[in-house]
């Protein structure tokens, strides 16, 4: 590791402790991460000539002078995330503390042509003018799609949600006049959740919506595997020659738990389902039954393999939470070593986690420069 590499990676541990650490001594910096009074120095000056901490007053000493509180300046910067669904968009402002400044979600089906990109762009506009962000601020605007994605090439190479082949990203920004950074929305999903997690290092996002992926952190950066396709864990096959999945394959366990399972062929939204299911609607709970039956499948196939925390994301992650307890005791009844499911957590920013994570991905590139 080079001087510069080292310089980095010392400015990336001084913004993560003041992220954990809110109002800190420059004294606490230097001891618990063990870095020089130098470094430390250097790095909160460069900080603060950045606009990106402040002293925010003293703490309490045990002798001598109080020491200043040091503090992050959350909203020096702001960035702006959508999620492109098959019917809808869903958009996130955040600070650089990961806060969600506003957000909303509206029905607007994808196409692939100019007028949709237009239209793209001008809703993009339409959410900052609401939003009351003040653009000088704004790093970019970062755009989550559900597919696999060549991080290479740039490019969203298969994506049966919206119907797309082959689809250069540059194309989702064409009539965007901002910076603009792309990723898968399962990766980005899970990224916004393990940005400031505490303790877990190596994490499975599992994300449910209309199709169902994934992520793999380990210790703490995403694993895209060999061809950028790992986390792909909705094409898992959980039944042998079973019901007939988006990809055209059989078994796989979006076919039996994407969030399609249960809207289709009764509702028009998850919501929907759910309030019927809420209303003890026979239908529904024997639909979510068999659903649940499944999901704990795949969930145990996975822990089996990874051996680490799974966190459910995507728009069924928010109703999951009441069911807990009866998936963890379904998984349970399946392992073949665990007595319990604790390793299980859901999403804390429910259907909003990819868009929240791809405006994470201009505040990321912005932190390390």
């Amino acid at each position: 590791m080079n001087n510069l590499q080292v310089r980095d990676t010392n400015k990336k541990r001084v913004i993560n402790y003041l992220y954990k650490n809110n109002a800190a001594a420059k004294q606490d910096i230097i001891s618990t991460l063990g870095l020089s009074m130098p470094t430390v120095s250097h790095i909160l000056k460069e900080l603060s000539d950045r606009g990106l901490v402040k002293k925010v007053g003293t703490l309490q000493s045990s002798g001598g002078r109080k020491p200043a509180a040091i503090s992050l300046v959350y909203d020096a910067k702001l960035s702006v995330g959508v999620e492109i669904k098959s019917r809808h968009l869903l958009f996130s402002a955040i600070d650089l503390g990961e806060n969600i400044l506003y957000s909303k979600k509206i029905r607007f089906p994808f196409h692939n042509d100019n007028d949709y990109y237009r239209m793209f762009a001008a809703e993009i506009e339409k959410f900052i003018d609401e939003s009351g962000i003040d653009t000088n601020k704004l790093l970019g605007v970062g755009i989550a799609v559900p597919g696999i994605v060549n991080i290479r090439n740039n490019i969203l190479e298969y994506s049966p949600t919206l119907n797309v082949t082959n689809l250069p990203l540059e194309t989702l920004a064409k009539f965007i006049p901002y910076t603009v950074m792309s990723g898968n929305e399962a990766n980005l999903a899970g990224f916004s959740e393990v940005w400031k997690m505490d303790n877990i290092e190596d994490a499975v996002f599992l994300s449910i919506n209309k199709g169902v992926g994934g992520a793999i952190f380990i210790g703490n950066k995403l694993y895209y595997g060999k061809d950028g396709r790992s986390g792909e864990f909705g094409h898992m096959t959980i039944v042998k020659d079973g019901q007939v999945c988006s990809c055209g394959k059989r078994g796989c366990l979006e076919a039996y738990c994407s969030s399609k399972v249960l809207i289709e062929p009764d509702y028009d939204d998850i919501d929907e389902f759910f309030a019927d299911l809420e209303a003890n609607n026979e239908n529904c709970q024997k639909k979510w039954h068999t659903y649940l039956d499944y999901l704990a499948t795949g969930i145990n196939n996975i822990y089996t393999q990874f051996n680490s925390n799974i966190i459910i994301g995507g728009e069924v992650s928010t109703y999951l939470k009441k069911y807990c307890e009866t998936l963890q005791q379904m998984i349970i009844s399946r392992s073949t070593f665990e007595t319990n499911a604790d390793y299980l957590h859901f999403s804390q920013f429910g259907d909003h986690a990819s868009s929240v994570g791809a405006a994470l991905l201009l505040v990321d590139e912005f932190l390390s420069e």
